[in-house]
């Protein structure tokens, strides 16, 4: 069909082979990011494509991995690679200049690449002038890009409502779809495969357990254990356990120093962090809630004539050093000020049980107010 884009014809070819009485396919597509990607994958391995996309997806890891597909298989002569390709801003480019730009010929090689970022976070104006000026272009004689000339718009955490999806007809957007949480091990495991290791299944179980469902990190703790593994490849329990288990008391670690230390945009920041990597909030209320513990156990030992750091729960597992930190810190806080935290931190675990507030914003109250100076 004259005109028709690849995704076009693509969803057309595909209700026609889905067509029946079920209306259903028993096929399973060969890829986690969803039918169109799939599809834009396709044409890519057979050598086409688009002249024209928009991709977008909740998950800005696989945006940009599927931009960086259509960049290899666009850019295939490295010595060409650098005069051949030209990123834009969606907000700050111009109609006008986006057009100009599409209609600029490679140079010393076959094909230009052209990708336009940050379409999700451009104010709704900026994006309508840039689609009126896409749709005036590709409407004049001669159509829009240039013959050699492939137009990349990147939106990764666009949702369906998003202004950035105006730009752009459906008909030429690629929608990258994150695997369902279920099938995160299957996914670290062919990742992990393309990169030449042997991820056992329940080492994968073990990583998306101790990370969480963020791709980037997950992405991240695997390319760490490709630099501690043999050369066979092979990824255990262990390994997962010794890296990601190790990040993350890591940083439970920094919490308290900071909250010792009374460095609120230290603490602010790793509570950030652990918030970001799906942190039980409960958990980490009770990290913040045991170091007020542990400053009351030291203010009271030492009212009392006592060497806090002989105090049994204090000494637990802590070295002296540990507790002379909390000694300090007791210095600065006066008794009602640690009795208003402790009450303070009993009403955020309340709040907590009883769904009376957001997670992260009673947390990052309670984190603000002990980590004062």
């Amino acid at each position: 069909m004259r005109g028709e884009s690849w995704l076009a014809s693509e969803r057309r070819l595909r209700r026609r082979h889905d067509g029946g009485a079920s209306g259903r396919s028993s096929e399973t597509p060969p890829s986690d990011l969803g039918l169109e990607a799939t599809a834009l994958l396709r044409e890519l391995g057979a050598g086409r494509v688009p002249r024209l996309v928009l991709i977008h997806g909740a998950e800005p890891l696989l945006v940009d991995e599927l931009a960086a597909q259509i960049a290899a298989a666009v850019l295939t002569d490295p010595a060409a690679a650098a005069w051949n390709r030209e990123v834009l801003q969606a907000d700050t480019v111009t109609g006008d200049a986006l057009v100009t730009a599409g209609r600029a010929l490679p140079l010393f090689g076959q094909r230009r690449l052209l990708l336009v970022r940050g379409l999700a976070e451009a104010p709704a104006k900026a994006l309508d002038r840039l689609r009126d000026a896409i749709a005036g272009a590709r409407a004049a004689p001669g159509g829009w890009p240039a013959d050699g000339t492939v137009i990349v718009l990147l939106a990764p955490g666009a949702d369906r409502k998003s202004p950035a999806l105006r730009v752009l007809p459906p008909a030429d957007q690629v929608e990258v779809k994150a695997p369902a949480p279920r099938a995160l091990p299957g996914w670290l495991r062919g990742r992990a495969r393309e990169a030449g290791l042997d991820l056992a299944p329940a080492a994968a179980e073990a990583l998306v357990e101790l990370v969480g469902d963020d791709l980037s990190r997950l992405a991240g703790e695997l390319e760490k254990a490709a630099v501690f593994v043999g050369p066979d490849g092979r990824v255990g329990v262990e390994v997962v356990r010794a890296l990601a288990g190790e990040s993350r008391v890591r940083r439970y670690w920094e919490l308290g120093q900071a909250l010792e230390a009374a460095d609120r945009a230290r603490a602010l920041a790793v509570l950030a962090e652990l918030l970001d990597a799906d942190e039980e909030p409960t958990v980490l209320l009770g990290q913040i809630v045991g170091h007020l513990r542990d400053v009351w156990r030291v203010k009271s030992a030492l009212a009392e004539g006592e060497d806090p750091r002989e105090v049994a729960p204090l000494r637990r597992g802590r070295p002296a050093f540990a507790v002379e930190r909390v000694m300090a810190r007791e210095e600065a806080v006066a008794g009602r000020e640690l009795a208003d935290g402790i009450r303070h931190g009993f009403d955020v675990e309340l709040r907590l049980k009883t769904r009376g507030g957001e997670a992260a914003a009673l947390l990052t109250l309670l984190v603000a107010e002990l980590a004062r100076g």
